[in-house]
């Protein structure tokens, strides 16, 4: 698939990814946010499902006979061909009391690699877009990752998973505080992830994480300059994978990090 026609996909998802969450907003303001539990700390809300199937019926109108993977309607994993992969709403625990910390993901992996990415928030109105190849904007303005260099200056967001043991990431953290770098943590993996490839995060780190969440952001951070690690590889489709994204100069050094 050609930058050409990755950028033909790009045209046609902005304006999707941007219906989706305000078709997520509205549903919310209707009384449909409110959350059961999937498991511990793991959300969901009756417009997870409607966003998720609206996605799907455009997809399929627009791209027929490819396959979806989506965090909610599930599907079949396939490291060959395109393979659309969907969370309708990431940080639906920040959603479902409220607040604005929570976005729309639409992702393309092409035989096995995250290629294409389509975020967007509904407050603020924020869509990023990024294909192999294409540049990655946010609202049409090319963005780039952060240009720091030391990590006494540097603003690290590090996700958690029940996933990985409590411990792994309380130790995770103290070594990054211990590096001289700020912490975060705010809900969100995707939002962490692409505000790394728009600037206003050093890095963002996850001992785990799964495909819906990473693929779309993965493919905007490549090409806004981000160091990132090697997420798309092996079982990462059906199993997830840990994730490093940062600010050039940090990457190395945050992976190390991470991996002591």
């Amino acid at each position: 698939m050609n930058p050409a026609e990755l950028q033909r996909r790009l045209a046609l998802l902005a304006p999707m990814a941007r219906d989706a969450a305000a078709l997520a907003a509205r549903l919310r303001h209707e009384g449909k946010g409110a959350a059961r539990l999937k498991g511990a700390q793991d959300f969901l809300t009756e417009a997870d499902g409607a966003t998720e199937d609206f996605i799907r019926g455009e997809l399929a109108r627009l791209f027929p006979r490819e396959a979806i993977l989506g965090e909610e309607g599930g599907g079949e994993v396939s490291d060959s061909g395109p393979l659309w992969i969907i969370d309708p709403i990431d940080g639906t625990s920040n959603f479902a009391r409220g607040g604005d910390r929570w976005c729309v993901s639409i992702g393309l992996a092409l035989d096995g690699r995250a290629v294409l990415g389509a975020i967007a928030r509904h407050a603020p109105q924020e869509v990023m877009l990024g294909a192999q190849g294409c540049g990655a904007t946010l609202n049409g303005t090319p963005i780039q990752a952060a240009a720091t260099q030391d990590f006494d200056r540097a603003t690290i967001e590090i996700g958690w998973s029940l996933r990985r043991p409590v411990a792994n990431y309380i130790a995770l953290a103290g070594r990054v505080m211990a590096s001289g770098a700020g912490m975060r943590c705010g809900g969100s993996g995707t939002l962490g992830l692409v505000e790394t490839a728009i600037g206003r995060l050093d890095g963002y780190m996850e001992l785990h994480i799964n495909a819906w969440d990473a693929c779309g952001a993965l493919a905007i951070a490549r090409e806004a300059g981000c160091w990132t690690n090697a997420f798309d590889s092996g079982d990462w489709l059906a199993s997830g994978n840990p994730i490093c994204f940062a600010a050039p100069a940090l990457g190395a050094g945050l992976m190390r990090l991470m991996s002591p």
